[in-house]
């Protein structure tokens, strides 16, 4: 059992809204991301996700349930490829506000507090062998963190 797919089947996508209209492909473009067995089976899938899901910093309404797809996603052992483009799409929605269009002016908050869920998930990102990995995870974890002494300590000690 995928923790992630078991996420995503919860949620009705076709009555949710991204950029395009109906959210109804997102589901798709996140299994290809999160199942994908190349580097660039992971980007391909990304730009599915990413102008869709939020638009330089403006979050349509499929965006807490993205997150909590993606949050699900990094229980999951998976490619360091595949955590990285799961880290870059949290780090774009978590950094995120409503688009001017959202009747819900609080998707920003809401997504942030959805990945604040999982904070000891992205700490455990910091352990990552690859750099870039680790940068996503502290780059997210100053979205989300509100206890900035403890993110300061583990982010100079992940990177010592």
């Amino acid at each position: 059992m995928r923790i992630w797919e078991k996420e995503l089947e919860r949620h009705s996508w076709s009555r949710l809204r991204e950029a395009s209209g109906s959210a109804n492909e997102i589901p798709e473009a996140l299994r290809a991301m999160l199942g994908a067995a190349t580097a660039d089976a992971v980007e391909v899938a990304y730009w599915k996700l990413e102008n869709h899901v939020v638009v330089q910093g403006q979050l349509f309404e499929v965006a807490p349930y993205v997150v909590s797809v993606l949050m699900a996603a990094l229980v999951e052992d998976s490619p360091s490829y595949v955590r990285v483009g799961i880290l870059e799409l949290l780090l774009q929605i978590t950094s995120g506000e409503s688009h001017t269009s959202e009747k819900d002016t609080t998707l920003g908050p809401q997504c942030r507090a959805r990945a604040s869920e999982g904070t000891w998930l992205l700490y455990g990102e910091l352990n990552a062998d690859l750099p870039g990995q680790r940068a996503a995870a502290i780059e997210v974890l100053e979205q989300i963190e509100t206890d900035r002494d403890r993110l300061l300590m583990l982010s100079q000690a992940a990177l010592e």
